[in-house]
């Protein structure tokens, strides 16, 4: 559970505490909460610790240097970098030691042990860690974490190369955490201050705990480039005998892309995709007869294609969407897979907002083939809401 910190002067949640005999601060109402929680609690920082936090961002982008110059594209405000680009940067400062992830979650945090384990006691004693965080934008991010008492202080900071390639401060800051939970799965969480709403969200999330190299494998090949966006693959329970519940239709674009490695252009096939197009990219991910698609994908003979919307404002629902990650793998005699998926919800704060199971086989020549869909319903929070696009018109 969060551990929720709440100011000693809400007198109100103090009479709460008082006749409940709850913990202060648990599943308090929003609009019993003093104004004051929803903003910062900002902690004037001494000139020495803002030099030794800048000289820390300088020795992480002094690792980097030399591999930044040779891979970044673009100028100015519009520095881009691969996610391969920004994992070697990683594993080049970690040489050091120093524990080093990328912003997307899509590598495991290199070193670390140590911040492991100085979160892990950190509900019952006072420690502290740190560790850097690089995007593709070329920005390089640096959290220290002071835990006291139970509360959790974080210096922060982020700097980019200027054209010189000398590090640029762009941002500063020392808080108290409103609210921190360090996850079974390895998630630490924290929120920066009370979030008044989604659009507004204070949540900042970090993976720990690695997960793994099949796990890491499986999400990224076949689990989030397809994710819960405008498609129902893994929003519906299905097997081998129930396809017709898979909207291919809207499923087309994203297999597409990991099909042909590029996204589809919303422009390409406005009056339909063409039969052998549709039934390339759909039979090369599932064990299923053209016969059955033009059955299930309401395939127009007449025109021969199978229809398709481009997603718009128009045609789908408006909603923050979880992130897949595949937490732990079972392989069976028959040669399939398992992939055990949890959707991490930044926007509401959690590491597992539902739980489902894909089932595959990978094939040599082939790839992964999708052989079913299994949603755990009974521990489901928040399911993203899923309607056809067909149904819009």
């Amino acid at each position: 559970m969060y551990r929720e910190r709440v100011y000693k002067a809400v007198i109100i949640i103090i009479s709460l505490v008082l006749l409940s005999g709850c913990q202060a601060g648990k599943n308090v109402p929003k609009q019993e909460v003093e104004a004051s929680a929803y903003k910062l609690q900002n902690i004037d920082m001494k000139q020495e610790e803002m030099n030794k936090t800048i000289e820390k961002l300088r020795l992480l982008m002094e690792d980097c240097r030399m591999l930044y110059r040779q891979r970044v594209k673009g100028e100015d405000n519009n520095v881009t970098l691969s996610e391969e680009d920004v994992h070697d940067m990683a594993a080049l400062a970690a040489e050091s030691g120093k524990a080093v992830t990328c912003e997307s979650n899509d590598c495991d945090m290199l070193n670390y042990e140590k911040v492991d384990a100085c979160l892990t006691e950190a509900e019952q004693e006072n420690t502290e860690t740190e560790f850097y965080v690089i995007n593709t934008n070329g920005i390089f991010r640096y959290r220290h974490l002071e835990f006291e008492e139970g509360d959790l202080y974080i210096t922060s900071a982020s700097a980019v190369f200027d054209e010189d390639m000398k590090p640029q401060i762009q941002q500063m800051e020392k808080i108290r955490a409103y609210r921190w939970e360090y996850t079974e799965k390895g998630w630490l969480i924290w929120e920066k201050a009370l979030s008044r709403n989604q659009e507004m969200d204070m949540h900042i999330f970090c993976r720990i705990l690695p997960l793994g190299e099949q796990c890491r494998e499986i999400t990224e090949q076949c689990i989030r480039p397809v994710s819960y966006f405008c498609n129902n693959l893994f929003l519906e329970e299905w097997d081998e005998d129930n396809l017709q519940k898979i909207e291919f239709s809207d499923l087309f674009e994203f297999l597409y892309a990991m099909s042909e490695g590029v996204k589809l252009d919303e422009t390409d096939y406005p009056e339909g995709v063409p039969k052998e197009e549709f039934e390339a990219v759909i039979c090369r991910y599932f064990d299923i007869t053209p016969e059955e698609l033009e059955q299930y994908a309401e395939y127009d003979k007449e025109r021969g294609v199978y229809p398709r919307s481009a997603v718009g404002c128009w045609n789908r629902i408006p909603q923050f969407q979880p992130f897949p990650e595949v937490v732990r793998c079972k392989e069976h005699e028959d040669g399939t897979i398992t992939a055990y998926i949890e959707a991490v919800y930044r926007e509401e704060g959690m590491d597992c907002a539902f739980r489902h199971e894909v089932t595959l086989r990978l094939e040599e020549g082939r790839g992964w083939v999708y052989m079913g869909n299994k949603i755990d319903y009974e521990t489901a929070a928040h399911i993203p809401s899923y309607r056809a696009r067909k149904e819009y018109k």
